[in-house]
């Protein structure tokens, strides 16, 4: 069984009325958010390294001796939670007060339900996906700054430049270059 980097709490700062949030619905969205979002960012090492301490500080919550997370993994711990929150958002909310049925999506309002118009779903996800591309480069930009606090789980800055960071790649766009009196003016078939 997985980690889960987020419990209900977490979602106070980045949803509308958090209690009523369904854990067991929401869980299956904060795995894939870990997996698609974090992980690229923080790498296999370093995302393994932060679930195990936040499963060990759940772990002795309630006992004597609790072992909270220290700087810097509390602040990674709260820029992490940032994104996979707002992302785990994106992919629930849009569904969260909709069915699938045999006519297709149904919002339920009072004790009938009507169509779901897959735009205004569209634009739920777009508010929080945007959220959490924003905290994703906010957590790379902060993680690059402070490498060096993470020792071996992250690339290190070398004397050359800054080391090789993960991350997303930019996409290629090939176009051919050619000069304005190479091109004909009317496309031949």
């Amino acid at each position: 069984m997985e980690t889960l980097l987020l419990n209900k709490e977490d979602f106070a700062d980045y949803a509308d009325l958090p209690e009523s949030l369904d854990m067991d619905r929401l869980r299956p969205h904060i795995l894939a958010a870990q997996r698609t979002r974090l992980r690229p960012v923080l790498t296999d090492r370093l995302a393994d390294e932060l679930l195990r301490l936040v499963e060990a500080e759940r772990a002795t919550v309630g006992t004597a001796s609790p072992a909270p997370l220290f700087f810097p993994w509390s602040t990674l711990r709260a820029k992490a939670a940032a994104v996979v929150a707002c992302a785990a958002m994106a992919r629930y909310m849009p569904f969260a007060l909709t069915t699938q049925t045999a006519t297709g999506i149904r919002v339920k309002s009072s004790q009938y339900s009507e169509a779901a118009d897959g735009r205004d779903l569209a634009r739920m996800a777009t508010i929080y996906d945007g959220d959490a591309l924003t905290c994703e480069v906010a957590l790379d930009k902060w993680l690059r700054a402070n490498a060096a606090e993470f020792g071996s789980f992250y690339p290190q800055p070398t004397c050359c430049g800054a080391g090789t960071a993960p991350g997303r790649t930019p996409s290629v766009v090939v176009q051919a270059i050619t000069r304005l009196d190479e091109r004909p003016l009317f496309p031949t078939r």
